[in-house]
């Protein structure tokens, strides 16, 4: 009987044990193929400097405690540091994109999840070859007098840009760091995972 006793705690206790350690692996993040256009930017000097490209990013919270982070980070394989223009975050209701703060806590509950759309920010080079394949995009600018264009969707510009999508988004990621306040710098694990096109 001893025996059996002894064996059930530690079974008891390797579970338990366990189920502390990977509550934070339960969080899931997700991405989406979203319909919402892309948007180009012009510079002052009559050249696409910027790409926004939209996506849908769900956050799930599997375990049975709530759990919560601060910023989700797009993280850009070929923008400098300094250069980094972060993402603009965005809640969807009723079909409207609604802006909120991308630096603010959010907790997920237990068993439940977020959902955001995101944009990113990629920079475009201004090489002439590059610039050319947006000429009617800037032509429409200049004549609409406009330094903003929402133009189709991901999926019908990586239809006509492949190459360029692919060099500007690949390897890029996205991150979250969930807080954990039993930590000194009240920091728990960050979960990276690549961007899905």
């Amino acid at each position: 009987m001893n025996k059996f006793l002894i064996i059930f705690i530690s079974v008891t206790i390797l579970i338990l044990n366990y189920g502390c350690d990977s509550v934070n692996k339960s969080v899931n993040i997700e991405q989406f193929n979203v319909d919402y256009p892309l948007a180009i930017r012009l510079s002052k000097e009559k050249t696409v400097i910027r790409l926004q490209f939209p996506n849908k990013i769900k956050v799930e919270n599997k375990s049975l405690v709530s759990e919560s982070f601060v910023e989700i980070e797009y993280i850009y394989n070929n923008i400098p540091l300094e250069r980094d223009l972060r993402m603009g975050l965005f809640e969807e209701k009723d079909k409207k994109l609604i802006k909120i703060s991308n630096n603010k806590k959010k907790i997920i509950s237990p068993k439940g999840q977020l959902e955001y759309v995101f944009y990113t920010r990629h920079f475009v080079d201004s090489t002439k070859a590059i610039q050319q394949q947006f000429k009617p995009y800037i032509e429409k600018m200049l004549r609409l007098e406009k330094d903003t264009l929402h133009i189709g969707t991901v999926v019908e510009f990586k239809k006509k840009h492949k190459e360029l999508f692919e060099s500007l988004t690949k390897n890029d990621s996205i991150s979250i760091r969930l807080l954990d306040s039993n930590s000194k710098s009240g920091l728990g694990e960050r979960i990276v995972v690549p961007v899905n096109w």
